[in-house]
């Protein structure tokens, strides 16, 4: 018995080539945007450490020179304060050997440079300026203000604004001649508070600074006038201006111009000799006294350090001396 073939007997059927062939996707654009997108983000970190690098050495250069300035002025401070009164005493004998009687300059200005650092420094005498604490005390505040804007510069006259911390002892001649010998004496020994502590009591700083904005300005338009310094006026240091106004407060105003002439006719002559002859009143010369001296025991310097970059350092120091000899230091940063 003949038996047909069935059809799932007979030959498989070969799968199409379509089938077979198995379609890969590209994948070389997408390795390429891999690359760019990793050398993006490299560059942007170099770029970023670079820029962090530069700021990092810019400050660490400008700390450098900040340190320059600092210890300048330090070394220059210490040097030229415990020195003071000897290049004091010895400007004073070359005025005294090259212009005769001429007043002897209470501040004295001189540059350094050190590396890249420039040093303005300005060397004072105190107590050869105008004290007008004393002034003030002896005068009244409209007094002192006509006398601050006659011997300051001429900025000073448009910024000056008194702003006293307490009112005035008005120890002024007029009131003076109606009091006891013994109370005048009383009160002439005692220390006279202190009504302007610093430059901003006694000027409009924000105006100043806007008509001058040099270095030093406020230092250079006040060489005449003084917020600290012992009180008295050492008279063979000071100017005419600064004589006439502490002798004015005490004697008329033709008795103080001639004082101020016989002193300069004879330099040599000692404050007691002078007052002795001309002044016959004994409270008088008493009060004069107590606001005038021979000698300087304060002194301060003015320090702008400053470099072609960088900020610049701004320094003020004052050297006083106390009752018992002793110097302190007030230093101050603007």
């Amino acid at each position: 018995m003949k038996t047909e073939p069935s059809e799932s007997s007979g030959s498989l059927k070969k799968p199409e080539r379509s089938q077979q062939l198995v379609r890969r996707k590209p994948t070389s654009g997408y390795v390429l945007l891999c690359v760019i997108a990793t050398a993006v983000l490299v560059i942007t970190c170099l770029s970023m450490l670079a820029v962090q690098s530069l700021k990092m050495g810019l400050r660490a250069a400008d700390e450098e020179r900040m340190l320059q300035k600092r210890w300048g002025s330090r070394s220059m401070q210490q040097v030229l304060l415990a020195n003071a009164e000897r290049v004091f005493q010895q400007r004073e004998e070359q005025t005294r050997l090259s212009s005769g009687n001429s007043p002897i300059p209470a501040v004295l200005r001189s540059q350094l440079v050190l590396g890249n650092v420039t040093f303005d420094m300005l060397l004072a005498d105190e107590d050869a300026k105008l004290p007008l604490n004393t002034l003030y005390h002896h005068a009244g505040s409209k007094k002192t203000e006509e006398w601050i804007r006659r011997s300051g510069g001429p900025n000073v006259q448009i910024a000056t604004r008194l702003n006293p911390a307490v009112p005035p002892l008005r120890l002024d001649r007029e009131r003076a001649g109606t009091r006891m010998t013994d109370d005048i004496d009383e009160e002439t020994e005692l220390d006279l508070p202190d009504a302007f502590r610093s430059w901003g009591e006694v000027f409009d700083l924000t105006t100043l600074n806007r008509f001058t904005g040099a270095p030093l300005a406020l230092e250079t338009n006040t060489t005449d006038l003084t917020c600290w310094g012992s009180g008295q006026l050492n008279f063979r240091r000071a100017s005419d201006d600064a004589i006439l106004a502490m002798t004015s407060t005490v004697v008329q105003d033709g008795k103080a111009r001639r004082i101020l002439q016989r002193y300069r006719s004879s330099p040599t002559a000692t404050l007691s000799t002078l007052l002795q002859s001309e002044i016959s009143d004994e409270q008088e010369r008493v009060r004069l006294q107590s606001m005038l001296s021979e000698t300087s025991t304060n002194f301060s310097i003015s320090i702008d350090a400053r470099s072609p970059t960088g900020p610049s350092l701004r320094t003020f120091t004052v050297m006083k001396r106390d009752a018992e000899g002793v110097s302190q230091k007030q230093r101050f940063s603007y």
